[in-house]
């Protein structure tokens, strides 16, 4: 089976594809700062096709990937807030890092790059429904940041480069590292935690939305394709549209 280095490994996506790759017979290493704890992983540690690399994506260098298939780049700053707080280091991460992460794979002989993209790049969209060959329209410092590296990865693919870009929906769903910034996750918890669902704004807003669980099967599935149906393409991930109000 294929070995898969994962970016990112412990934030909210990581963790569930690294379960899920590791569940499919995949050699899973695990690349991240662990910003919020090694412990996330640890019920993986004695499988021997588990490893951990503890590292910022910005500091991988080509021996990082020694015999590795397939690699994921899901690190990122992943909010618009935390995007906004400090515009500079937003794109050394989200942009310049990923594509470092891009042009190492790549140095390194490596046959496959999956970013992990957002559908914040199309903005305030004209319509209800969006395909990948909608008008993009980044609005805020995560948007942009994850649009150029999305750019400057698709078109380092070549025949023998396969490199595919995720936009993905508004995630929600459990996870072993739990995001409550994201909408069904924040109503879930307030409900829980003072009976209450504030809605903001009238409720009139519109969220695609996908299951974390779903990223991380479309994450596998575009890794099992032929390079040629899926190299240099973008893919919008998601489930469905739906009102903030019809959330509540």
């Amino acid at each position: 089976m294929a070995r898969i280095l994962i970016t990112g490994a412990g934030g909210y996506i990581g963790t569930t594809l690294v379960e899920m790759a590791l569940a499919k017979g995949y050699d899973v290493i695990a690349l991240d700062r662990f910003f919020f704890g090694e412990d996330l992983l640890e019920e993986f540690a004695a499988n021997p096709q588990f490893s951990t690399i503890k590292k910022d994506i910005r500091d991988i260098r080509a021996d990082d990937l020694t015999g590795v298939d397939v690699v994921v780049d899901l690190a990122a700053l992943s909010n618009d807030p935390s995007g906004e707080l400090d515009p500079d280091l937003t794109t050394s991460i989200n942009h310049r890092g990923r594509v470092h992460v891009a042009d190492i794979s790549r140095e390194a002989g490596i046959s496959r790059y999956i970013l992990a993209s957002s559908c914040s790049v199309y903005g305030f969209g004209e319509t209800s429904e969006l395909t990948e060959e909608s008008p993009t329209n980044p609005l805020t410092e995560y948007a942009r940041s994850t649009f150029d590296a999305e750019r400057a990865v698709i078109a380092m693919g070549d025949k023998t480069f396969c490199v595919s870009a995720l936009r993905n929906a508004t995630v929600y769903g459990l996870s072993k590292r739990m995001r409550f910034d994201l909408v069904v996750n924040t109503m879930t918890r307030n409900a829980i935690d003072s009976g209450e669902i504030t809605v903001a704004g009238g409720g009139h807003q519109w969220r695609p939305l996908v299951h974390v669980r779903d990223v991380a099967r479309a994450i596998l599935n575009i890794a099992a394709q032929p390079a040629e149906k899926v190299n240099q393409q973008v893919f919008n991930i998601g489930s469905e549209n739906q009102q903030i109000r019809c959330l509540a």
